[in-house]
């Protein structure tokens, strides 16, 4: 079990792998959690041309790849980023040896996944998503998002 410290530090590794796999891939982005202090909906805020992207950042250091994520918060993730004429998208960042491995996907798909694993799932589930589940990469996003 990871201590809060840790799971600090997982995440602002990925919050920054994440940032800086989108500004490769042309975005301008910006670290919510910069402006307020752990802002309660997304991690970041990319923008490319027209397109405005609030994107919610899950890290993880296990050998699979596997993420925690409530459908309740992709849902709201979705509905807050529709109010402000945006696309709602998770980033799952892997934290490897190798490098992280980052995957893209819709909100709608995430809570739609997390979901169906919850109520296949006859106890507590801790994770409910794993990296293979998704296959964009920041190089996709203007096609994905279109």
């Amino acid at each position: 079990m990871q201590s809060a410290a840790e799971k600090a530090q997982v995440g602002a590794e990925a919050e920054a792998a994440a940032q800086a796999a989108l500004v490769a891939a042309g975005w301008e982005v910006v670290n919510l959690n910069e402006l307020a202090k752990n802002f309660r909906f997304a991690d970041l805020l990319a923008k490319q041309g027209s397109t405005r992207l609030f994107v919610q950042v899950k890290g993880t250091t296990t050998q699979e790849g596997k993420f925690g994520a409530l459908p309740e918060r992709a849902q709201g993730l979705d509905g807050f980023a529709e109010c402000l004429d945006a696309i709602a998208l998770y980033a799952l960042v892997h934290l490897t040896s190798d490098g992280p491995v980052i995957r893209f996907g819709h909100a709608q798909q995430v809570a739609a996944l997390a979901a169906k694993r919850i109520a296949a799932y006859h106890g507590t589930l801790r994770y409910h998503l794993y990296i293979t589940d998704f296959t964009y990469e920041a190089g996709d996003l203007a096609e994905f998002v279109e």
